[in-house]
């Protein structure tokens, strides 16, 4: 009897740490974006050929980015089960306040006799599939169930061009859209859009006339800021962000540089708005664990300059703005694929991540027409309609599975382009080796070296020159070794 206990101990403790290292080992892989995609949430996967399917299959997108730091070869697609769970719909809430911030309207429309309050939106037709995801979820609280009566009030108009999705049952919009729009706020002007109407909801829920709620349907959107009340910017968040770049975000591919950028449109009456995601980002994003330790340090040295705002132009309109493609790699295509997509925009998203990772290759240096064709292709992302560039992931996969990677993936950007550049390259940077000849840093130039090393730049080229050792540890070039 006590062998046959100690036997099942034994078996009982092999099998204990069977499972903690299993758990240690599926903990550590949380954050790699080596992984297809993230099991989570019990949801069925299957891959799809063009972006035309998503729209019409899918209610959401979803999909991981680095394969040995780079996109990986198929498109996934997660379908989620019937069973939502609270964290996954307080994040759609969330991305739906962006949306909102974005391209969504509180408004009143009608007379004393027939006054009406509305929430909604009014988009292009090829977002369809958009609306429809804001209706169905709309429809359903976080635990799964239907909202409460009158969700049928949620209607979506189509149109030539266009698709409208309007709300507009009073005691509906009180018990569902509030709750929402009340736990998380919207972080432009339109804050003040929503108080205002709220108020007059209210107002008309408590049966003041329409008479006295009259003056409501110009003051809700005249952008005028309510005393006392400030915008509550602390509540900014990563699917908030999201949900307003699909809005009002851009996504560009400069063919002729070799690169490529983001940028988020306002006029100046939301600075505060951009300069509240600008500190956002760079206080909360980081780069992925995966990141060469190379291009890590260059990042974290120069983080404050990697999103920066423009200046107004003539229209009193700025941009906040990423151009550096180190930066959009390594911190804003993996944050943006950890979370949900639900607008005509990822397909905007895919074709513009797809090039950037041609270009983090070195492949537009290959002489291939394929690449070359893809690359032009894309070139014009934000088409709609009969003009809208698809994903086409057959002929991206195709590149990416057929053609050897000219550049360095533990050089910079910059870096790569510049060995790769058919210009001699000695003279256009500092290159900073230990004394095994391993590259540890580099620079754009004699003096951002020296403000490093806090000397003159007439140091760093009198050691450049002559070759001896720089401050007992490191040697200095003005080219790359082979």
């Amino acid at each position: 009897m006590i062998k046959w206990t100690m036997i099942n101990i034994y078996l009982l403790l092999k099998f204990l740490m069977i499972i903690i290292n299993n758990m240690i080992k599926n903990n550590n892989n949380n954050d790699n974006y080596n992984n297809i995609t993230k099991y989570r949430y019990n949801r069925e996967l299957f891959s799809i050929k063009s972006a035309h399917t998503w729209c019409a299959k899918t209610k959401i997108i979803k999909r991981s980015y680095h394969n040995n730091t780079s996109l990986n070869n198929k498109l996934i697609i997660v379908q989620k089960n019937n069973d939502k769970d609270n964290l996954n719909m307080n994040n759609f809430y969330k991305w739906l306040v962006g949306f909102t911030d974005g391209d969504g309207s509180f408004y009143m429309k009608g007379t004393e006799k027939d006054l009406k309050f509305f929430y909604g939106f009014h988009l292009h037709k090829d977002d369809i599939s958009c609306l429809e995801n804001i209706k169905n979820n709309l429809k359903m609280s976080p635990s799964g169930v239907p909202a409460g009566p009158g969700t049928n009030n949620i209607n979506i108009n189509i149109r030539e061009t266009s698709a409208q999705l309007t709300v507009m049952k009073k005691q509906w919009m009180n018990d569902n859209l509030l709750p929402i729009f009340d736990k998380y706020p919207c972080m432009t002007i339109k804050y003040y859009s929503y108080m205002k109407w709220k108020e007059a909801l209210m107002k008309s829920l408590n049966k003041v006339s329409n008479k006295e709620l009259m003056e409501y349907k110009t003051l809700i959107n005249n952008y005028e800021i309510i005393d006392n009340m400030e915008i509550p910017y602390n509540n900014m968040n990563d699917h908030w962000i999201l949900g307003f770049l699909e809005a009002e975000g851009s996504l560009t591919i400069d063919n002729r540089r070799n690169c490529c950028s983001l940028f988020i449109t306002q006029h100046m009456k939301s600075k505060k708005t951009l300069e509240v995601i600008k500190d956002y980002i760079l206080m909360n994003w980081k780069p992925i664990d995966n990141t060469p330790n190379l291009i890590k340090e260059y990042l974290l040295n120069n983080w404050d300059t990697m999103i920066y705002l423009s200046k107004p132009n003539k229209c009193n309109v700025i941009n906040l703005t990423t151009t550096n493609m180190d930066f959009l790699y390594y911190v804003i295509i993996p944050k943006f694929n950890s979370m949900n997509w639900y607008s005509i925009k990822y397909n905007s998203y895919m074709n513009w991540q797809s090039v950037i990772n041609i270009y983090m290759k070195g492949l537009h240096k290959i002489n291939n027409d394929n690449i070359k064709e893809y690359i032009e292709y894309t070139k014009n992302l934000n088409k709609k309609g009969i003009n809208k560039i698809n994903y086409n992931i057959e002929l991206y996969n195709s590149i990416i599975n057929n053609n050897k990677p000219l550049y360095n993936k533990n050089y910079r950007y910059r870096t790569n382009s510049i060995i790769h550049s058919k210009k001699n390259i000695a003279g256009v940077g500092v290159f900073v080796y230990d004394l095994n000849n391993t590259l540890i840093k580099t620079f754009t130039g004699h003096v951002p070296a020296g403000v490093h090393f806090n000397c003159s730049k007439h140091e760093i080229a009198k050691y450049i020159k002559n070759g001896n050792v720089f401050m007992n540890k490191y040697i200095l070039k003005n080219m790359l070794l082979d």
